[in-house]
């Protein structure tokens, strides 16, 4: 089965040591899995508005193709598999 196009976006903030960690651990999965990766700092204009408010005491936060992925923390092996059933399915399941 041929991989569905895939963007994670991670909303961070350079002030953020868990954004950095989940930064890490997003790079480390991409390598085995391809996905386009975009960071956003919530601090800049670069981020909507609507994402820079709700998430403010939330990041870091992961969306796949727009949709909530998980936050906080980025387990490897969780993301792999999100990605795996997203190619297999269509869907995002959020990552618990």
């Amino acid at each position: 089965m041929a991989s569905r196009l895939k963007t994670l976006t991670l909303f961070s903030s350079s002030t953020c040591s868990l954004c950095t960690t989940a930064k890490e651990s997003i790079l480390k999965v991409q390598k085995q899995q391809p996905f386009k990766l975009v960071v956003l700092d919530i601090h800049k204009e670069e981020c909507p508005k609507e994402f820079s408010d709700k998430y403010m005491f939330d990041i870091p936060v992961v969306h796949l193709n727009d949709q909530f992925l998980t936050q906080h923390r980025v387990q490897e092996d969780k993301l792999s598999e999100a990605l795996k059933k997203y190619d297999q399915t269509g869907l995002v399941e959020k990552i618990k």
